[in-house]
């Protein structure tokens, strides 16, 4: 028998590490740092357009938001009373006078017009309406119409000021607890109306409606609120 010589077969990775040159490593290094950047840009260009949609997001609701108070647009206003002042001045006719000071605010978005529509007096359970020429709204001492312009997100600050006929006068000058109301109708016919609370006591009716001496008495609105008020 004749011997076949065995050429050996050489298998995949059956050599050793090839040696890398120093510049061959460098420039693989180059490379990725390269790809790298690229990377990182293409990042910054990703995140970019998903937060401009965000903020678009976020910006909706301020936008659905100013396109309902355009559409929607109606005064908030309020009638308050802050004080009340009581004053006897002999040698005045008539010598018995009443102040209150008033501040009427405007939250909304719309101006707003006030038409001053009455104001009463209860006493004992009797209640009166003051007659017309018995009461005046004043701003900064000058007499006003009797409709006020109420400019959207403002306030103002108001005098009224009452006088007795006698047959408002007598039921006045009754000792016990006082109720002054003032209302007014808005520009679309909302009522507003405020109101204080306060008791004279038989010395007071006598220094308000008697006494032949100067007398002055002012009470904080907060501390003379009518039952049932917060």
């Amino acid at each position: 028998m004749s011997t076949q010589a065995k050429t050996p077969m050489e298998m995949p990775g059956s050599r050793g590490p090839e040696t890398r040159s120093v510049e061959d490593q460098l420039a693989e290094f180059r490379l990725d740092l390269d790809t790298l950047k690229t990377s990182n840009k293409s990042w910054v260009k990703t995140w970019g357009v998903y937060l401009g949609m965000l903020g678009a997001l976020i910006a909706v609701p301020k936008g659905v938001l100013d396109l309902a108070t355009q559409l929607w647009q109606r005064p908030n206003t309020s009638v308050e009373i802050q004080e009340i002042s009581m004053y006897h001045i002999p040698g005045m006719a008539p010598a018995e006078s009443v102040k209150l000071q008033l501040v009427i605010r405007n939250e909304g978005n719309l101006d707003d017009v006030l038409l001053a529509n009455g104001v009463s007096l209860t006493v004992g359970g009797q209640l009166v309406q003051l007659s017309d020429k018995d009461f005046g709204l004043f701003e900064d001492g000058k007499a006003v119409d009797a409709s006020l312009v109420v400019p959207r997100n403002a306030s103002r600050g108001y005098e009224l000021q009452i006088t007795f006929n006698p047959r408002e006068r007598e039921l006045a000058a009754t000792p016990g607890p006082h109720k002054v109301e003032l209302r007014f109708l808005g520009d679309r016919q909302n009522a507003y109306s405020a109101s204080v609370c306060f008791p004279l006591q038989p010395s007071d009716v006598h220094d308000m409606f008697q006494s032949s001496d100067y007398w002055h008495q002012t009470v904080i609105a907060q501390l003379a609120q009518c039952p049932g008020q917060g």
